[in-house]
């Protein structure tokens, strides 16, 4: 949690443990408002994100059900981790990550899988919100200035303002912002 970031090493799926997508390890950057509502927890622990009590991996379907639950709560339309995975890589390359740099986050093997997410951003270029526009104002570093933006999209995503579902990837959906 100093390095504000969070490392994928593993992966459950269909109630097996494997490598992450991509098969590499990966370091992924917190928002400051991820970062702050993980310290304001009572124990801070490592391991599976989402769990049972007693710290155990949930099986797939126990999995979604909380990712739907978060989803709600944080008034986002409901949708499970990897739609939420493409929302994270779509709107990174709309507020200008470096595409190595995205690659490295969404841990792609080739930069052509990174590049349709870049692709698809500018294809819907349209002007930012202001909110979303000053949060990185403060910012020096180019990374830091796009987690800071992206934290803004999630805070205007629970207030519930300017969010709608466009078409994503083929076969996908993608969070975008509506103007």
């Amino acid at each position: 949690m100093i390095a504000g970031t969070i490392t994928v090493n593993k992966q459950t799926r269909r109630g097996e443990m494997t490598s992450p997508k991509g098969r590499t390890r990966r370091t992924v950057p917190m928002t400051d408002t991820l970062l702050a509502a993980l310290k304001a927890l009572e124990t801070i622990r490592t391991g599976f994100v989402i769990r049972t009590l007693d710290g155990s991996g949930m099986t797939d379907n126990e999995t979604k059900y909380h990712c739907y639950r978060i989803c709600r709560a944080a008034g986002l339309p409901e949708r499970g981790w990897h739609i939420m995975r493409h929302g994270f890589g779509t709107h990174a390359a709309m507020f200008g990550v470096n595409p190595w740099k995205l690659m490295l986050w969404m841990g792609h093997k080739r930069i052509d899988e990174t590049m349709l997410y870049v692709h698809f951003a500018e294809a819907h270029l349209r002007p930012l919100p202001e909110p979303i526009l000053s949060a990185q104002r403060a910012q020096d570093d180019p990374d830091k200035k796009v987690i800071a933006m992206l934290s803004a999209r999630a805070n205007s995503a629970q207030r519930g303002s300017n969010v709608a579902v466009k078409p994503g990837l083929p076969g996908e959906n993608s969070l975008v912002l509506a103007t």
